[in-house]
């Protein structure tokens, strides 16, 4: 188990080795398949949006130059709506449970989990926290899913549940639905690439047959409400986002801090207040430390700049499943 504060925040990078797109690839498919006026294009249709509507988004996106879809959300507004449920579908689609628990070299939710875990479910007590800029809900359904099948003593989901919410895990930008778990009126969603709301639109297209306008609608308004989870933050907002509030008092408290598969934008560094976190006492040290992969010597010297050497980045590329093992204190 981990006794001592400690933080882990989640980048796109994270989410990779799990069949999630990094922002970049996002951004690439997406203007793709509506420019090409394949599945996704003919379900925005479905969902209301005129041609015109997606062949801007998609046209602007494009020559935008943006490596992410929200970055360019939050600059061009009239396209929010649009944007949200494009990310929703797109995202939706990788939710595979098999690809969270097959083998592959670089997944490491099992390492970091196992460390959580304790001998019986009665001593189940840690100190740790993850931030996470991303909008899947990978990680905290693979971290129930082992925390339920890891203990006989464990009967139902509510107890589960009740252990798995001790650990907090905020979505600093939201995320594509609650799961199950996570919802006392019964709204939370499967972990699944697809559900019946999608399906109705998908029979409608490929059967070229109209369901009951009340059925169209039903699917609209249930992707459309799923899509309002993800959160489009302007910088005025940040100061009254209880999300990023939370995440400034775990920082603050944290001895250990560590960015996995992180980006290092300029933008979320700020809004985390990396370069301004107060130091814990004279007498304790706090370690931040971070995921380099892919990241060269002039980005390095940049990030060092930007956050007032705060982040110790290692100088070999670590991948996440390398970084645990090198880096990571787990106490």
């Amino acid at each position: 188990m981990i006794k001592k504060p400690t933080v882990f925040i989640l980048g796109a990078g994270a989410s990779i080795p799990y069949g999630y797109p990094s922002g970049e690839t996002l951004v690439t498919e997406t203007v793709s398949e509506l420019l090409g006026k394949r599945m996704l294009f003919q379900i925005c249709r479905k969902m209301d949006f005129t041609e015109c509507e997606i062949n801007e988004f998609a046209n602007t996106l494009n020559r935008s130059g943006d490596k992410s879809i929200d970055a360019f959300l939050e600059r061009n507004s009239g396209f929010i709506k649009l944007g949200k449920v494009v990310i929703t579908l797109k995202l939706i689609q990788k939710e595979n449970e098999e690809s969270l628990f097959s083998f592959h070299d670089d997944k490491w939710y099992g390492d970091v989990v196992n460390e959580l875990k304790p001998s019986s479910v009665d001593s189940f007590d840690n100190n740790v926290s993850f931030l996470t800029f991303n909008y899947d809900r990978s990680f905290e359904h693979y971290l129930f899913l082992s925390i339920k099948n890891s203990y006989e003593e464990i009967k139902d989901v509510k107890q589960c549940a009740e252990i798995v919410s001790s650990i907090p895990i905020i979505h600093l930008h939201g995320q594509i639905g609650k799961l199950p778990w996570q919802s006392n009126d019964g709204s939370g969603r499967q972990y699944s690439e697809s559900f019946e709301e999608i399906k109705y639109i998908r029979k409608t297209l490929s059967r070229n047959v109209e369901y009951l306008g009340s059925t169209l609608a039903k699917a609209r308004h249930y992707i459309v409400n799923i899509s309002k989870q993800i959160k489009i933050i302007h910088e005025k907002e940040l100061d009254s986002d209880d999300e990023f509030q939370k995440a400034k008092i775990l920082l603050n408290n944290a001895e250990n801090i560590y960015f996995l598969g992180f980006g290092y934008h300029d933008v979320n560094l700020k809004r985390l207040n990396i370069s301004q976190i107060s130091p814990i006492s004279p007498k304790i040290k706090r370690n931040i430390d971070g995921t380099s992969y892919g990241i060269g010597a002039a980005k390095r010297k940049h990030i060092n700049s930007v956050t007032n050497g705060r982040i110790n980045l290692p100088e070999k590329n670590y991948k996440i499943i390398e970084f645990l093992k090198e880096r990571v204190l787990f106490e």
